[in-house]
């Protein structure tokens, strides 16, 4: 991302997001606004997130990336990027044979569908199905 008046040729923008993805008319009272917050910083360091986040210590859903360790969050993580692991080894087993990666993908298929099902429904709801 090229940046007027920036002695470097290289900054990152680090986005932060809260509440869900659904519209505004499927959420409850309880639900927290979904913001989306863009945040120029010169550098991909961890204390960019640190410093942003500040004392914060609820959960903070990440792709991995190790800079995020510096935070007081409560890490967690994404299927996505899990998922992506799996199929790139579920590649290289050998063929017509079934290993712990395609019991791990057929797990995270399951995960899928449920957020398909209560897609749109409160915050509090979806907590309750996902622990049931």
């Amino acid at each position: 991302m090229m940046v007027i008046r920036e002695d470097k040729n290289q900054c990152y923008m680090w986005v932060y997001c809260t509440g869900t993805n659904s519209p505004a008319e499927n959420k409850s009272q309880t639900d927290p606004p979904n913001i989306v917050i863009f945040d120029y910083q010169n550098s991909r360091a961890g204390h960019c997130a640190k410093d942003y986040l500040q004392d914060y210590q609820g959960y903070l859903q990440v792709d991995g990336y190790a800079g995020y360790e510096k935070t007081d969050a409560m890490l967690v993580g994404c299927f996505a990027h899990a998922r992506r692991k799996f199929i790139e080894a579920q590649k290289i087993q050998v063929k017509g044979k079934t290993g712990k990666s395609d019991w791990a993908i057929n797990h995270i298929q399951k995960l899928y569908r449920l957020e398909k099902e209560i897609k749109g429904q409160p915050t509090t709801e979806k907590h309750r199905i996902r622990q049931a």
